[in-house]
Order: C-alpha cells, then structure tokens, then sequence
C-alpha cells in the first residue's frame, strides 16, 4: 500500500553481410507483447510517444501536483554500482564515477526497495551510475522490486548477463534494453573502449537473452540502444540489420551528447537521411525506432526548452551507489542538487524534507544538459499549468 507524502508548495543480402559479423542469430523474430496495436501504416518510430505524453497517464499524481500535494515519484532510477566493465567516453556520468567505486550494500538496496514500493512508486529502472550486473546482488534486487509492485526496467552493456541473470530479469522487467552502440568491432571499440572479443561476448549474450526469452514465455521488451555521432554515424543499418538478424524487439537511436561534468560536449551529426534509411528494415515484430523528437529540437537554440521551470523533478528521480539521492539522472554527484541520504533517513523523509525543496528550488538550467531525461514532459507539464481562456470550449 503507498504511504501517504505530505503535502509540498533491405534486404536479405545486406542481412547476410550483417551476419557474418557474428556468425550466430536465431531466425526467428520475436513478436512484441508489449507494442502497441496499430495500423500497419501508423508510424509508431518517433519515440516521442514513448517519453513525452505518458505523463499524462497519470493524472492522479499531475493533480495532486498541482493542487499542492507532494505526490511521491512515478519513476526511479536506481544506481546499484558505480563499478562499470566498460569505457564508454559518452558514458553520462563518467564526470564522477571515475573516482567512485560505491556500491551499495545488500541490506541497503533491500530497504530502499522496500520503501520506494510502500511509498507507491510505479517503475524501478537499474542503471548507472556503473554497470548493474557488476553487482553480484543486481538480479535479486530486480526480483525483490517486482514482488513490491513496481514495475521494472534494465539498462545493461549486456556482457556480464549469464543465463541465470538472464532469466530472473525476464521474469520480472517489463523491458531490458542493451547499450550496443556498434554493428562492428571496430566502431564498438571507440564507442565502449572495448575490443572486439567483447563486442562478440554481448552479440552472442544478446541471442542467449532472445533465446531465453522465448522459452521462458516472458513478454518482456529486448531492444537494443543505439547512440548516433560521427563515429557510428556509419553503422547505422548495419546496426538495424543485425538487431533483426538478432531477434530483439527493437533498435533505438538517440543523439549522443556528453556531459562531463557541466562541460557539456556534442556529438549532433545530422543523422536524418541515414535513419530514415533503416526505418524499411521494421517489421514482423521488429521496430526501428528514433527520438526524432530529439533530433528536432537539437537543431532549436532553446534545444525545445521552451518552458520556464524543470517540473520533472516530482515525477522522475535518482539513487544513486552512495545512497545519496538526487534530482535528476544528469545530475548525479553534483551537492547543491542532492535531494538527502538513504543512508541517514528513509525516502519518505527525504522526500518530504526542507533538503529537497532547497535542491529543486535551485534549479539553474545552466547546470542541465540539453534534451534531458525530463525536457519532452516539462514542456508537457508547463503547457498544462499555464492559465488559459475559454477552457471549456475545445
């Protein structure tokens, strides 16, 4: 039962030069769950519609928002590890997690569990921070958050899944997305700082996860994310083909961008023609999908930050492998936007503390990266709260 907050002011040939990258794919694609029905011709690959309206399903906690409540978060992202196998030199937080290595402990992770789940939080998302499974407990935590009713997501490089980890996370994720970033060694080793034995490992480690999938029964999403810059620039389709070949559920590109600290650095290469060159690659159960959305507003010298105040901080947050909570994904590590510590008080106390109005309260934008994790429903959220005329009259 939620506790109550107080209230707060192409193709076959180009598929078979795609395999012989790997030299192993199942055949078969595997049908979606999940994906929303539509008509064939209705263009579901604008990820937007994934990210930005959602919000709006619930209009509970946006209600209770507005009318002054302190609505407990819709999302968290948990940070089990700052610990990570990989090099990737976009990695977001790299800034701090260079000179931190914390991982929480097991009764800590079990407690906060607990206490996202009483205090009514609908999805859990393990992330980094680090890589999730170079914590030995990360499995177990992901079956302990689906048994207090939250929902599950799981963002992995994908080398460390083993068949036993495999499982318990289709079990009980809704989605498990894999950060490839490549169709080649060669790309993957600028992009992971990786060679190429370890690309095979996560290729081969993705079929074992289809595979898995498909004979457990589990309806949860496998897709495979992909970040676009001038280094992957040309593996785009290459990419697609081998997703496909794969037998995932979808690809996703998304613009890289690098925060390093506040010193924020861009990779924005106009992708455009390339993407839209993959998106014939869709199909019998296989989506290739893009935040064109993102791709928009990048090209916007406001990057479609078009609203005054960050409202997101209510609805999405972040622990992180200190126990120390924050604002928001992008701001991990920073102190003025450290919202209170799992390791001295509950979250409900946290939430509901003078430390966290503080934090939100000194938002600064300079500080954010552009097309951040909340910017698509901030724009939503600053629509909704702004006085209009003539409501009734649609």
């Amino acid at each position: 039962m939620a506790q109550t907050l107080f209230p707060m002011e192409d193709q076959m040939g180009e598929l078979k030069s795609a395999q012989l990258i790997t030299g192993r794919f199942d055949e078969e694609v595997e049908t979606r769950r999940h994906r929303t029905k539509t008509a064939p011709d209705e263009d579901l690959r604008d990820v937007k519609q994934f990210s930005s309206d959602k919000i709006l399903k619930h209009l509970d906690r946006v209600n209770d928002w507005i009318q002054g409540g302190n609505p407990p978060p819709i999302t968290v992202e948990l940070d089990m590890t700052n610990v990570c196998n990989h090099h990737c030199p976009e990695c977001v937080v790299n800034y701090f997690r260079l000179s931190d290595e914390n991982s929480l402990p097991r009764t800590l992770a079990e407690r906060i569990i607990d206490e996202l789940g009483e205090a009514g939080v609908r999805a859990l998302i393990f992330t980094g921070g680090g890589e999730p499974l170079c914590h030995p407990d990360t499995p177990d935590m992901v079956t302990r958050a689906r048994a207090r009713g939250m929902d599950v997501g799981f963002i992995t490089n994908g080398q460390l899944l083993k068949p036993e980890s495999a499982e318990k996370i289709l079990r009980n994720c809704i989605w498990v997305r894999v950060s490839l970033d490549a169709a080649t060694p060669e790309v993957f080793q600028k992009t992971h700082g990786k060679n190429g034995a370890s690309f095979n490992k996560v290729v081969e480690n993705i079929v074992m996860l289809v595979k898995t999938k498909k004979e457990l029964g589990s309806s949860c999403t496998v897709g495979v994310g992909y970040l676009t810059s001038k280094d992957t620039q040309g593996d785009l389709r290459k990419a697609a083909l081998l997703c496909k070949g794969l037998g995932v559920d979808y690809i996703q590109y998304r613009p890289m961008q690098i925060h390093n600290g506040g010193q924020f650095e861009y990779d924005w290469e106009d992708v455009a023609a390339e993407v839209e060159g993959c998106l014939d690659l869709g199909g019998n159960g296989f989506n290739v999908l893009y935040s064109k959305h993102k791709y928009d507003m990048m090209k916007r010298c406001d990057y479609g930050r078009d609203y005054g105040e960050c409202y997101g901080h209510q609805f999405a947050t972040v622990v992180s492998a200190t126990g120390k909570m924050y604002i928001c994904c992008h701001l991990r590590g920073y102190e003025k936007y450290r919202l209170g510590n799992l390791k001295e008080k509950s979250f409900v106390e946290i939430w509901n503390s003078e430390e966290r109005k503080a934090a939100y309260n000194s938002i600064d934008f300079n500080d954010c990266i552009p097309l951040c994790r909340c910017n698509t429903f901030n724009q939503v959220l600053w629509n909704v709260t702004r006085p209009k005329e003539h409501v009734n009259f649609l």
